[in-house]
């Protein structure tokens, strides 16, 4: 069995699983190749970039610190590190994105890069010397920030594949 302290360190990857999920469910259609404007390179290239700005600066503000909660810290640096990972996987993948699996797989890096900035976050709080009532407060409400985000993107994409694959079967099926 899993320790918790292995659970919470791989807590970024949950979108990566969900994602997989949404491959699997639509697997016919991930070689399709996405139109341009579907491919949205430019914007999502200037949001990463930024974010990955972030995390970059982060991980390296907090790998000159010395924390004195150790273990807080540590779950910090880890998840500022993936977050900048995460970002710079997916600001990678826009350059040459071009069917529906590819756009999925830099989707899932992106959210596991704000996913672990926001864990990064609760981590930093975690460790300090606020009250226990502002630290749950910055747990609960970073995680129905990103829980809400992340399934409203998850449904949004169920629905436009779903709907691809009625007009796929209208097409074939008169």
């Amino acid at each position: 069995m899993l320790s918790t302290e292995a659970i919470l360190f791989l807590l970024p990857a949950v979108p990566m699983l969900t994602r997989a999920v949404l491959c699997l469910l639509w697997y016919w259609q991930m070689d399709s190749v996405l139109s341009e404007a579907a491919q949205d390179r430019d914007f999502a290239r200037t949001t990463i970039l930024s974010l990955a700005g972030f995390s970059f600066t982060a991980v390296a503000a907090l790998s000159l610190m010395d924390a004195p909660n150790r273990p807080f810290f540590e779950a910090a640096v880890w998840f500022v590190l993936v977050s900048f990972l995460a970002f710079l996987g997916s600001l990678n993948l826009q350059a040459y994105k071009a069917t529906r699996w590819q756009n999925q797989l830099a989707q899932s890096l992106l959210e596991v890069g704000t996913l672990a900035l926001l864990l990064a976050l609760v981590a930093l709080i975690s460790g300090s010397k606020v009250s226990t009532g502002l630290k749950d407060l910055v747990l609960y409400v970073a995680s129905a920030l990103w829980l809400f985000d992340h399934t409203t993107r998850l449904v949004i994409d169920y629905r436009y594949l779903s709907s691809l694959s009625d007009k796929k079967s209208k097409k074939t099926h008169p």
